[in-house]
């Protein structure tokens, strides 16, 4: 064989011991976040089922006294009015925050993926940055600008504070998860033969119709794909909701709206911010509890994208 094609197979293989060895890594971190997840239920098997005790027993004491051990499973996350309280502001938010951002970021994408807008590499670069910069920088840039200069002057006028109220979640997590579902509609978009549009509107569509009956149907998935990641992007964030918010478990009552205690978001934290809360206070498992809620979310959604066959436009 000659010296070409030697060097050529030696290329080969050594491209499949690197992608076996990241196929490897990629085992061994999953092996470890299932065993890190699974441990909180078996960190608390004694409190279930103490030696020489079956956990169904005819004894009436006994049963309320397992009865209670099952209440105190991973810190009685379960039966804690707060923690419904906390999934509930979760949910809420970041629903309302991926409604905004679709109704932004999909004419935006389509816009940006099929004309050439002034600034787009500006633009670009923006929620790049945003996508890999720690979130909690991204709440210290919103407490700044909430803070001082034209739209303090702007609150002031108008009688209205965002920082540290609840509808402060809706703006760091629509800055979050805007950029996050940019990048995943724009490729869609982008995957999507203009021709077929210009084939329509050569027919008689209109503009809208040919966006609405060609374009829309054929990057359907990419579309759902990015409120996918947008919600849970939303739902999963920390850093920039501690810094910009704060948190509202400790506040009084009386400083939340109506509305708020009326939907059972008073009181709460998103589940994130409750997490660190939690152990911060000592309550590690109820913390760890919070923690698996959140790895078994963001799996659920990571498999949804997957069925979707979503990985050109994901990764």
């Amino acid at each position: 064989m000659s010296g070409k094609g030697q060097s050529l197979l030696a290329r080969l293989a050594s491209s499949r011991s690197q992608a076996r060895l990241v196929v490897a890594l990629a085992y061994l971190v999953t092996v470890l976040l299932l065993m890190a997840s699974c441990w909180l239920f078996v960190s608390n098997f004694e409190q279930l089922r103490p030696k020489g005790q079956l956990y169904i027993t005819k004894d009436m004491e006994t049963w309320r006294a397992d009865e209670g051990r099952v209440r105190e499973f991973a810190g009685g996350f379960w039966h804690d009015p707060a923690f419904w309280r906390s999934v509930n502001l979760t949910v809420v938010t970041a629903t309302l925050t991926t409604l905004v951002a679709a109704l932004v970021g999909i004419p935006a994408s389509y816009a940006l993926s099929r004309h050439k807008i002034p600034g787009r590499a500006v633009i670009d670069v923006l929620f790049s940055s945003v996508i890999v910069l720690p979130s909690a920088s991204i709440g210290l840039c919103l407490l700044i600008v909430f803070q001082y200069g034209p739209i303090f002057e702007l609150e002031k006028s108008l009688g209205v504070y965002v920082p540290y109220t609840l509808p402060a979640i809706v703006v760091v997590q629509l800055v979050l998860s805007l950029a996050m579902g940019l990048s995943v509609w724009r490729a869609a978009f982008a995957g999507v033969n203009p021709r077929f549009e210009h084939v329509a509107r050569s027919l008689g569509s209109s503009r809208w119709r040919a966006f609405r009956t060609v374009t829309l149907p054929s990057a359907k998935t990419g579309l759902i794909a990015g409120l996918i990641l947008a919600w849970t992007r939303a739902a999963a964030e920390f850093g920039g909701v501690l810094m910009f918010c704060g948190t509202f478990a400790e506040k009084p009552l009386e400083t939340f709206s109506p509305l708020a205690r009326g939907l059972q978001l008073h009181k709460a934290d998103p589940l994130a911010v409750n997490m660190w809360v939690q152990i911060e206070y000592g309550n590690v498992e109820y913390g760890f509890a919070i923690g698996f809620v959140l790895v078994t979310v963001s799996a659920l959604s990571v498999y949804a994208i997957h069925k979707l066959g979503g990985k050109g436009y994901v990764w």
